[in-house]
């Protein structure tokens, strides 16, 4: 029992972690990309956007979890090439906590 319960110590200190890197990369979105998407697309924004914080955290919680292609050419389409360093920076980054 001694042993689970180190376990789990450990794994909410991870999760801490992972929470905090998730808020950086998602307010790093926001502050790059969130007012092109309203340029581009105005009142038609796509689901998965970067114009407010929880469809920014959304965004890199599913870079996360590995469906970012979509995410990343719809970014490729209002905001340009520097879209790929912060998708790659988000996945490898992420990936490694």
């Amino acid at each position: 029992m001694s042993i689970i319960g180190k376990s789990i110590g450990a794994l909410g200190n991870l999760t801490v972690v992972l929470i905090i890197i998730i808020f950086i990369f998602a307010v790093v979105g926001m502050q790059l990309f969130g007012q092109k998407y309203e340029e581009k697309f105005g009142k038609d924004m796509p689901r998965w956007n970067f114009f407010d914080f929880f469809h920014a955290f959304m965004i890199v919680f599913r870079v996360l979890c590995g469906e970012w292609i979509e995410s990343m050419w719809v970014c490729l389409e209002c905001a340009g090439w520097p879209c790929i360093p912060f998708f790659l920076l988000t996945f490898i980054i992420g990936n490694l906590v």
